[in-house]
């Protein structure tokens, strides 16, 4: 878990709480879908993605518009009937990419591609349905391997994108992610996507480094779920790559209508313990077992996951803020320590309400004195799945934020 200084804003809404403020946005590297070992994965996809319940998703080694079509009807349309749909789809080099989004939240205005010397990168143009607001995203799958041709390769393809990003309107936010392939941050191609500019991209959680076979950045590491061959092949090494990323425009980092939540920000399913091992190894505390073995069986890449906060009605900044550094581990399984500092004293009351705006529990913190504290919230009797929960001090709404409830 990151701590993470949110921005606290009271939410002045017409209706119930509910999730209308917040879009799921998820990227996930699927390993060659469908192939031959296609069926048997499916079931594995379901179990990753009920738990997750993104809005939209973004995924690489896509096999055609064959395998588009198998993934939304068997694994999408299997987990939430009638939901979900898919984003036009190009066919290009070698395994393509593909998105696919929950079509009561979003909707696809534009789609296009940037033509490289190997894979392309497309493009969609969507709308977030809630607020109106529009974002463009981006998903790609850059050159593997180390060595310094193949790091000239990705170089070459980060040239595209970042030529094009270049020409975007400064008003439009845009999101790029998928599997970099990247090894470490001073890579070329990273360096050229980072580097400062209009079409400059940050990482959310401001973890730039030497990412390879590196314990220091563990919890982030997103390849490989295996260290023994698994259906669809794939790598083996065990946890020890940060190749799977989002990256994002500087905007949604704050000061734009649309921003993603930093703290949310998730290698879902890694817990920090598997270096060099496999997702599944002497158990997983991230995630229950169940949903540790469909990673490993799915695919050999971990899913990445960040929220994107889009405005309600109103907001009221509260200045200075009433709470700062306010942070939860999310995943939640069994009790959460919710951590914050208080700027003044204040009574604490976190509530948690399921995704139709129904009440589910209530934690009351008590009177706290200014500085830095915690509380404990019990969530063991509360069923998997993603709530929203309301932090209140002294009466007034001070932050309002997606947890993520796994037993």
């Amino acid at each position: 878990m990151r701590k993470t200084t949110l921005l606290f804003v009271l939410f002045v809404l017409a209706m119930g709480p509910a999730f209308a403020g917040e879009v799921s946005f998820v990227s996930w590297n699927i390993l060659n879908y469908p192939g031959s070992s296609g069926p048997v994965r499916e079931p594995y996809y379901r179990t990753v993605l009920s738990s997750i319940e993104p809005d939209i998703l973004v995924v690489q080694e896509m096999l055609g518009q064959s395998g588009v079509d198998s993934f939304l009807d068997n694994v999408l349309l299997e987990v939430e009937p009638g939901l979900w749909s898919a984003g036009p789809f190009h066919a290009s080099y070698d395994s393509d990419r593909a998105i696919f989004y929950r079509h009561g939240s979003v909707e696809i205005l534009d789609y296009g591609w940037l033509d490289t010397a190997l894979r392309d990168i497309e493009w969609w143009q969507v709308r977030l349905l809630e607020s109106g607001e529009e974002l463009r995203v981006f998903t790609l799958h850059l050159k593997a391997s180390q060595g310094s041709d193949n790091e000239q390769k990705r170089y070459l393809e980060c040239v595209v994108l970042r030529d094009y990003l270049d020409t975007l309107p400064g008003d439009l936010p845009y999101i790029v992610a998928g599997d970099l392939n990247i090894y470490e941050a001073s890579e070329s191609a990273y360096q050229l996507l980072m580097s400062s500019g209009p079409g400059q991209l940050f990482d959310p959680i401001d973890e730039a480094g030497d990412w390879h076979d590196n314990i220091a950045y563990a919890p982030i590491h997103t390849q490989s779920t295996r260290t023994s061959s698994g259906y669809g092949g794939g790598a083996t090494g065990g946890l020890d790559d940060r190749f799977d990323q989002i990256l994002v425009s500087e905007d949604l980092l704050g000061g734009a209508d649309l921003e993603v939540l930093t703290e949310t920000y998730t290698a879902f399913g890694n817990d920090g313990q598997h270096f060099n091992q496999s997702i599944i190894a002497g158990g997983n505390s991230a995630v229950p077992y169940e949903v540790a073995e469909a990673l490993h069986n799915a695919s050999d890449h971990l899913p990445v996951i960040v929220d994107i906060y889009q405005p309600g009605l109103s907001t009221i900044v509260f200045d200075p803020p009433l709470v700062t550094d306010l942070s939860w581990p999310s995943p939640v399984t069994g009790t959460a320590t919710v951590r914050f500092d208080l700027q003044e004293p204040a009574d604490l009351v976190l509530s948690l309400f399921d995704t139709g705006g129904r009440w589910i529990a209530t934690v009351n913190a008590g009177h706290r004195s200014p500085g830095p504290g915690q509380f404990g919230c019990d969530l063991s009797g509360i069923p998997t799945g993603t709530y929203l929960a309301q932090v209140r001090g002294n009466g007034a709404l001070v932050f309002t934020g997606r947890m993520l409830v796994l037993r």
